[in-house]
């Protein structure tokens, strides 16, 4: 089953690559690893979650905030 990505939302995924799991941000057209290994041969994506940009920003200010980290 495909699932269609909604509009101002972006796929948070979990890909299982040989060096092990990584965690990737992206859209239909791409993506960027955020953390883990790289996973040389493509990997396969084990877990896929549409999220809302809007609620991801929130969330990130947040701990940012609390964190004390600067954007």
């Amino acid at each position: 089953m495909t699932q269609t990505l909604k509009s101002g939302h972006v796929w948070i995924e979990v890909v299982a690559g040989r060096e092990g799991p990584s965690l990737s941000i992206g859209d239909d057209s791409g993506g960027y690893r955020l953390a883990g290994p790289k996973p040389w041969g493509g990997g396969r994506t084990v877990h896929r979650f549409q999220v809302g940009i809007r609620e991801l920003r929130n969330e990130l200010d947040a701990l940012s905030a609390t964190h004390g980290d600067e954007l």
